[in-house]
């Protein structure tokens, strides 16, 4: 089915940093078949997740449709059944198994290399 993950709403200061919407969550639209492959950056446009979710989008002029890598309404089923698992005491949140590694803990771990993404015009 799928995994979810429950987020804690403890306080209202919590609901408003999670409470986002998808006007407000924004992707860059990136032609893979040739920035990838030369590992260039490089994006067509910036678009938000509720201009991607309508099914369609505009590219200089050409309409260019678009799909979710995801099912939105598997996301709601999973998050209807964790919230009735909850409400029934069936989820309980346990003690920590194991704490996240600190800056001091001798943990190593490889840096990303960021680009800055230039914008260029879709052929």
């Amino acid at each position: 089915m799928g995994i979810g993950v429950p987020i804690p709403i403890l306080d209202e200061e919590t609901v408003v940093q999670a409470a986002v919407r998808d006007e407000d969550i924004v992707a860059q639209v990136v032609d893979y078949s040739e920035t990838y492959p030369q590992r260039e950056s490089g994006s067509l446009a910036e678009l938000s997740y509720a201009q991607l979710k309508t099914g369609e989008i505009s590219l200089d002029g050409k309409k260019v449709p678009t799909a979710s890598l995801s099912s939105y309404a598997m996301a709601r089923e999973i998050a209807g059944i964790l919230k009735d698992w909850i409400r029934k005491g069936d989820f309980l949140l346990t003690e920590c198994v194991q704490k996240l590694p600190s800056s001091d803990s001798g943990i190593v771990f490889k840096g990303l290399q960021e680009k800055p993404i230039r914008f260029k015009k879709a052929v």
